[in-house]
């Protein structure tokens, strides 16, 4: 086996094992919407996932993974084998990730937030979600938004709580008072 080849199966490998840790955790339906969104068949990316795969990752394939991943050919064959990104693309390609998908936009719009949260950690949080957005690329559906910003919140408000007790000074006791007679 020639060295190409070597390179173009260590790559195809990484290509295989990311895609499976990126749909390993995913909601039901992932490897049917990852599928439409590189335009391939659900069938074909099965194949490819399976423990033994029927299929192989082809270039073409592996060049829509990259700009799925926002990353350009040539940088994502330099993480498959590990060496330093091309200089010319050192910066990864901004993708249609980087906006607010629609679902997440109309949740955290109206969402209904804890007075005790401060309007910055309602901005930290809105950016949190946005994260899970350009990680996953796929806009959930609302009450799964819904779900996430307020464990996201929940996150949120028990940090300011914490800091809160941290910054607190710690409290004095008082030295029991002593009782006095009576009739004295």
């Amino acid at each position: 086996m020639g060295q190409d080849d070597q390179r173009v199966r260590r790559i195809k490998q990484y290509v295989l094992a990311r895609l499976r840790e990126e749909l390993g955790n995913a909601p039901r339906g992932a490897q049917a919407r990852l599928a439409k969104r590189l335009d391939v068949s659900g069938a074909h990316l099965s194949n490819m996932l399976s423990s033994t795969p029927s299929r192989q990752p082809g270039e073409d394939f592996r060049r829509k993974v990259a700009a799925h991943w926002g990353v350009s050919y040539a940088q994502l064959e330099a993480l498959a084998l590990g060496e330093e990104p091309p200089a010319s693309t050192a910066k990864p390609v901004a993708g249609k990730t980087d906006a607010t998908p629609p679902n997440l936009a109309a949740v955290a719009s109206d969402y209904a937030w804890m007075h005790e949260l401060p309007h910055e950690l309602r901005a930290v949080v809105r950016e949190q979600a946005r994260q899970h957005y350009a990680f996953s690329c796929v806009d959930l559906p609302p009450d799964e938004w819904r779900r996430i910003l307020t464990g996201l919140e929940r996150e949120a408000l028990a940090l300011v709580a914490h800091r809160g007790r941290a910054s607190s000074p710690p409290a004095v006791e008082r030295a029991p008072r002593k009782k006095r007679a009576r009739g004295t």
